[in-house]
């Protein structure tokens, strides 16, 4: 095939310069069936019409949606590595706003003091995903005077920013010193489940819990019965099983719970910073495509 005739198709938000440079020589298309190259997140049905589809750029991190169903001989890479500021924001804003019990005092419309709160300073944190996010969550706890232990795969693998490290299957015996349990985990069948309700009794009566990884980690009948019991200080979550979570789950009207709709690590359109790193992510891994060498962010090959 001519390089004149090599086609790309993106599906999310508009290109960069850079990447359209890079791209300089290839033909862009609006034909999902004619593209070599995808970035975005096409559907299960549009990938079914990628014939001739040998590259799919996510401008996501998680694959989740494509691990148990992908085309065979067709390279997935991801955008993993644009997200950790964005989503440790989004982490760090619940977890302050629950210290402060913010939630609960927007919803009471009434001039009531709530009394105790949570400090901050000298709390020991227990990060899930010791990754970008979790890497980026942890140094700004530290500056914040917080105790971190980050729960890794690799334990040989040095993290910044984490005081004690642990792997996932002794991690909850840290549970009960943990003030705060921020999650910042894949999905995977590791992880699935992993927070029953066994192991949410684990934590302090007054703990926190965020989660801004995958909603599968945590069992939801199981969060929803402890909150009923008067278990946690604050819960924070951006994802749930099940997405949406119905308007009529009892989550939505507890005051020390804060549930955004899966948009901590939402860039496209949304925050500038983290679209231009996506966009560099996608543009490096042009470049190395058509001149064949290996690509960043491999999930699949």
């Amino acid at each position: 095939m001519e390089k004149t005739m090599r086609k790309y198709m993106i599906l999310s938000g508009n290109a960069s310069d850079e990447f359209l440079r890079a791209a300089d020589g290839l033909q862009e298309t609006t034909q999902i069936e004619e593209a070599e190259i995808i970035v975005g997140e096409p559907t299960h049905e549009e990938l079914a019409q990628a014939k001739k589809l040998k590259w799919l750029q996510m401008t996501w991190a998680g694959a989740d949606r494509y691990i148990d169903c992908f085309p065979e001989n067709v390279i997935l890479t991801t955008a993993s590595g644009a997200f950790g500021e964005t989503i440790a924001e989004h982490a760090l804003a619940m977890l302050f706003s629950l210290c402060r019990r913010l939630p609960a005092y927007t919803r009471r419309n009434d001039w009531e003091d709530l009394g105790c709160e949570k400090q901050v300073s000298g709390a020991t944190a227990l990060i899930y995903g010791a990754g970008d996010i979790g890497t980026v969550i942890a140094k700004r706890l530290k500056l914040l005077g917080v105790r971190t232990i980050g729960v890794c795969r690799d334990l040989r693998s040095k993290r910044e920013g984490f005081d004690g490290r642990t792997n996932l299957e002794n991690a909850a015996a840290f549970l009960p010193e943990a003030d705060f349990v921020l999650c910042a985990l894949p999905h995977n069948e590791q992880t699935k489940g992993y927070f029953n309700e066994e192991r949410l009794r684990l934590m302090k009566d007054d703990a926190i819990l965020v989660n801004v990884g995958r909603g599968s980690l945590i069992d939801t009948d199981a969060l929803e019965l402890l909150l009923s019991e008067g278990k946690f200080f604050g819960v924070g979550l951006d994802v749930v099983t099940p997405e949406p979570l119905p308007r009529e789950h009892k989550l939505w009207t507890m005051d020390n719970v804060i549930i955004t709709p899966h948009v901590a690590g939402v860039s496209m359109g949304h925050l500038q910073d983290t679209e231009d790193r996506i966009w560099k992510i996608c543009t490096e891994n042009l470049k190395k495509y058509l001149e064949e060498k290996p690509l960043r962010n491999v999930v699949k090959q």
